[in-house]
């Protein structure tokens, strides 16, 4: 096998654990206990206002990679509770943006608290190499990210 090959045999063998796993990881994020009223798309949500405020509602659909109408709907929630606010854009007149209360920044940083709690701990239970290796690869992840982020692979 040349060299070409079995880096790409490589690749695709890593890429397939790797998403293997962080299937299994996100599915086991999802289902941590969230605060009364909190649900992971509204922690992801109020995430992204946390920290890109004030941004429109479909800046942020696009953000959550969800349909406009779908993070209408969870804004209008939102701000139903009291956790978002709804601003007129004065840069478009039909706009609207969007930015989070006090009490939805305390929401979310006790929701996102006691999810890194939970996280950190089970971290804490592997072994030093294990911890690094956790680090290097956060590191591998960011710029994975933004390849994967960039302009699509061809066939």
């Amino acid at each position: 096998m040349s060299a070409n090959r079995q880096v790409e045999s490589d690749c695709t063998e890593i890429a397939s654990l790797l998403h293997d796993q962080f299937s299994r990881l996100t599915r086991q994020l999802r289902n941590m206990q969230l605060p009364q009223g909190m649900t992971p798309e509204r922690l992801s949500a109020l995430s992204v206002i946390d920290k890109r405020e004030p941004i429109s509602v479909t800046a942020l659909a696009d953000k959550e990679m969800v349909r406009p109408a779908t993070m209408s709907r969870m804004v209008s929630a939102l701000v139903d509770e009291g956790l978002v606010k709804r601003s007129e854009d004065k840069s478009d007149g039909r706009g609207v943006l969007v930015s989070a209360t006090p009490k939805g920044r305390r929401a979310y940083h006790r929701a996102q608290h006691l999810r890194l709690q939970h996280f950190a701990g089970a971290l804490g239970e592997l072994a030093p190499d294990q911890l690094a290796a956790m680090r290097s690869l956060a590191a591998a992840l960011d710029k994975l990210t933004v390849l994967l982020d960039g302009p699509a692979i061809a066939n």
